[in-house]
């Protein structure tokens, strides 16, 4: 599938038709889904967001369809509460990125898209259509220009954001920027125990394992974004660790008798900063 391509639907649409179904909690027909989100004419509906909301999540493994066009969550989605934003992100997220086992229709433009702009650096750099125009065109290593036109552009920040990978830009209006704090924070409160220290390098497998675009990660090694070496963090993770430590639920350790250490790309330092152990303080209970 392309999650990029019109007629896709953004993600908040896909949420909406989501939270009917978990609201209904039970197989519901189509033209019953249709009727309370896109009321108007039926003959129109094979073409709508409804339909294209649950063409998303049938290729994604997150619905299933009878024969007689019921439609039922699944994948993760089975039990999710009507409130439960960060649940639907957790399991779209790892549907997307393929985390937990390949979806029927691998979403390979995102998955491209998202490996490039998480090579760049969160601290220093945002975008709009005409920076990736011109940055993109020039340094993505496949040679599959995801982003070949403006259409695509948007699609990937709405998305990219719903999954936590990206963030709006505080500083400037209709920019994003490669923060994946959302993301990692969420990876951490599942993956670690609240208040216990876990060596640097094995909390960085786990965020690579579970978000396989970061650079180092599978997906992004398989398209020819590698890094000089394994205990090297890269500029967007280092960003999301940095930015946890400076709001107060992630405690970065540095013991210079360490075995084992990770490097993260501090810009106020001349060198990298040394990271032996993290420690999580605070869940993402959102």
């Amino acid at each position: 599938m392309q999650l990029l391509n019109v007629p896709t639907p953004s993600p908040g649409i896909v949420w909406a038709v989501v939270r009917f179904m978990a609201a209904e909690g039970k197989s519901t027909p189509k033209k019953t889904i249709t009727t309370y989100l896109e009321p108007g004419e039926l003959e129109a509906k094979n073409s709508g967001p409804v339909h294209h909301s649950l063409s998303t999540l049938k290729d994604l493994g997150l619905a299933v369809r009878s024969e007689d066009d019921n439609w039922s969550l699944s994948g993760g989605l089975e039990k999710i509460g009507v409130d439960d934003y960060a649940g639907f992100q957790r399991v779209t997220r790892a549907a997307v990125l393929g985390a937990d086992g390949e979806v029927p229709d691998p979403p390979d433009d995102i998955r491209r898209a998202l490996a490039w702009i998480l090579t760049r650096d969160p601290f220093k750099e945002s975008f709009n259509w005409a920076t990736i125009d011109q940055l993109y065109n020039r340094s993505a290593p496949d040679g599959q220009l995801v982003l070949a036109n403006d259409t695509r552009w948007p699609s990937l920040a709405a998305w990219g954001t719903a999954l936590g990978m990206l963030a709006p830009a505080p500083h400037t209006a209709s920019r994003h920027v490669p923060d994946c704090t959302r993301a990692v924070h969420q990876v951490l409160t599942d993956g670690l125990e609240r208040g216990r220290s876990t060596d640097s390098m094995t909390v960085l497998q786990l965020l690579r394992s579970q978000l396989p675009v970061l650079a180092g990660g599978a997906l992004a090694v398989s398209l020819g974004y590698a890094l000089d070496a394994p205990k090297v963090a890269g500029a967007a993770l280092s960003f999301a660790l940095m930015r946890g430590e400076h709001e107060g639920w992630l405690l970065l350790g540095q013991d210079s008798d360490a075995s084992v250490v990770i490097n993260l790309h501090d810009p106020e330092r001349s060198s990298a900063r040394i990271c032996s152990s993290i420690t999580l303080l605070e869940g993402d209970d959102a």
